[in-house]
Parts: C-alpha cells; structure tokens; sequence
C-alpha cells in the first residue's frame, strides 16, 4: 500500500477520511493523463483519453495493464510513447491528492469511426515488464559463480535501457556458473536470479520503477487497509467466498540437481493437528515434488519450499468484492477484511483488483486469505 499522500501535504488520518467519505458521504474524484517518451520522460499532459481502467494481478506475466479509449488525432506515437493516468482526490479544503497508477505501454490497434462521433483507438497498457518479455538475448547468457545475484539483476536491467529501480541488494553469490540459451527473454533470467535467493518476481510499482525485494510472508506483514461491511458506502455489491481443500498438498519436496553442485534436497510437511489439510486431519500424504534448477544455498532451499508450502495452502480461500475506488492499491498489498454477514474477520493478501478511471464507479477486489501450516 503506497503512502496516503505522495506529495506530503495532508496527514494520513485526512487522506483516509476523505477517501472514505467519512462525515459526508460523497467525495469528488477527477482523472489525468500524461504521455511520456520511451524513457519516461514527460512531454506534456493527455487531454484525447475519454475512457480508462488499470488492473494488478501479482501472478501475472505483465502484472499491472490497462484500457484507454482515445479520440485519435496523432498526438500520440503508439510505437513509443507512454501513458502514465493519475487519481486525483479533492480534499475539504479546495486542495487536491493525486496518485500515478503506472506507466503503460501501448498497442496499436485499428481506428474506430461511428457516425456522428470522433475517431476513436480501443487501446491496450502494459507496464514495463512488456520491455523484458520482448528484448531477448542474442547469445549465450552467463552469470558467472562468486557475484551477486542482484548485481545482474540490476545489470540486466541497465542493458534493457530501465535505470529507475528499487533493487534491495543482495550479498548471496552464485555457487556455480548459471547460463542461458539464446531467444530466452530478460525477464526470464532476471525472474530465475531473484527466484534463486527467494525474492519476488520483479515487477513496476505505480511511478513506473523497477521493483525487485526479498519475499516476506503474508503472515509476517502488517495490515495496510481495512474494508468492513459495517462502513457505510465503501464496500458494496454481493461478497463471493471460494473454499477449494480437495487438492492442496501437505507435504512438499524440492531438489535442485547441478552438474557442478552437490544435490540439494528439503522438504517440508504439514503435520498439524488444527490444519485441516494436514497429513494428521487427512490422515493421508499429498506429495508436491518439484525440481529446481538453482538454490544459492541450503538456506535458501529451505525457505522457498516453506514458502511454496504456505503459498499452496492460500488457495482454498478466496474473498471478491467491489468498492469506492481506493487509488492507493499497490501489488499484493495485505489488507483486513471484515464481513459480519460471513463471520469473515481476517488479514488477506490481495492479488488481484481493477479499477476504472471514471468518477462513480466500483473497483473490484480478489483476496487470499492468509493461512500459516501447522
């Protein structure tokens, strides 16, 4: 969850309140537009877009997109050119909070013309992810034992012509050489790096910066939001809520097999006794055995298969709902849920929300509900 105003003006507790319309009921919310050069670079604002949305899911390839309906008037170089949409609130006294919601590619997709309306683009918006799934490297890629994993990562990134990164540096070296063939895409190795030191997938953060940090549990974070059917006009519409057990493992076995590095092994079990997919409740094993190519250590082994473990337990619940459109949504933001009507009152990471950029209407929200193993 990004901070309640980027500009430092207002507190916290006045963002929260005017966007949660509390003591009023309405608020007034306005959208804009700024195109930018293929480095980022502003060239000016957007007045063609008449329609928008921005949508996360953190499993994605290309996490953060978008859908812009532009008056055609060749402002705009498709091949090129970028669109970065702000969220714009009024505060109670006349001043204004605005958060960007990424910086987007675009598709170029054929003019539309209705009779007696304007020309109009139907246009696609990918974050900069897109930049590391087209780029491929023309030979054999290879990362070479005794240097970081980040230091390529950041490297990688610097050759992709991206410079505006947050990269939490890491002091894990690669025990062995690690190569790629030719026609594989940088996001593909920049993604195996950080996997190998249990990171997060890399993704763009809504200001269009690289983001690239250690992964941290859902559990062992700290609720940044609260939505509550007892909030007058904040959330609103039905509540749906997916509980799928029948398949989730209990027991989880990772090795990673190298030429040049002795086998590593760890496994991890759910053997608890209030879990209710544990080998003791099923009385049975449901194995997940998986091969890696890469682990920078033990440690790390060991980590990511308890991670993989807790994330394989997180998909029996999920939650979806719309509400006021909350700008300041990020990826995989945790969130806390209270649904009296559900007996729903949980922390849940959310990996997935979208919104449209018009005044009045619903973001929707999909969570996961956090679970640690027993």
């Amino acid at each position: 969850m990004r901070v309640y105003d980027p500009a430092g003006v207002y507190t916290a507790v006045e963002v929260e309140t005017a966007l949660r319309a509390v003591g009023t009921g309405v608020r007034e919310l306005s959208f804009r537009y700024e195109l930018l050069n293929s480095v980022n670079t502003l060239l000016g604002d957007l007045d063609v877009v008449s329609a928008a949305s921005v949508a996360n899911n953190m499993f994605a390839d290309i996490k953060r997109t978008a859908k812009f309906t532009i008056k055609d008037d060749s402002v705009i170089n498709y091949l090129s050119n970028r669109i970065k949409p702000y969220v714009r609130l009024r505060m109670p006294d006349g001043g204004y909070v605005e958060w960007p919601q990424g910086v987007f590619l675009l598709s170029t997709p054929a003019r539309q013309w209705k009779a007696g309306a304007s020309l109009m683009r139907e246009v696609e918006g990918y974050d900069q992810l897109l930049v590391l799934m087209d780029n491929k490297i023309e030979a054999r890629y290879t990362a070479e034992s005794g240097n970081t994993y980040t230091g390529y990562v950041t490297a990688l990134l610097t050759e992709a012509g991206i410079t505006d990164t947050n990269i939490t540096a890491s002091a894990l070296t690669l025990p062995t050489d690690r190569e790629w063939a030719p026609d594989t895409t940088f996001l593909t190795i920049i993604n195996n790096l950080l996997s190998a030191i249990n990171y997060d997938s890399l993704s763009f953060d809504e200001d269009g910066k690289a983001i690239a940090q250690p992964y941290v549990s859902p559990a062992d974070r700290t609720s940044e939001f609260t939505y509550n059917t007892g909030e007058t006009g904040v959330m609103s519409g039905d509540v749906n809520q997916t509980l799928d057990l029948f398949a989730v493992p209990n027991k989880w076995v990772i090795t990673v097999s190298s030429p040049d590095q002795a086998v590593l092994t760890s496994s991890y079990t759910n053997n608890g006794a209030t879990s209710p997919t544990s080998t003791v409740s099923r009385g049975r094993t449901i194995v997940d055995f998986r091969k890696l190519e890469e682990a920078a250590d033990q440690t790390t082994l060991d980590n990511k298969v308890a991670r993989i473990a807790f994330n394989a337990s997180q998909v029996y619940e999920v939650v979806e709902f719309s509400s006021l459109i909350m700008p300041i949504h990020q990826n995989a933001d945790v969130v806390t849920v209270g649904i009296t009507e559900m007996g729903i009152a949980a922390s849940f990471s959310e990996h997935e929300w979208t919104m449209p950029l018009k005044a009045g209407m619903k973001m929707t929200h999909k969570f996961r509900r956090i679970v640690t193993l027993g």
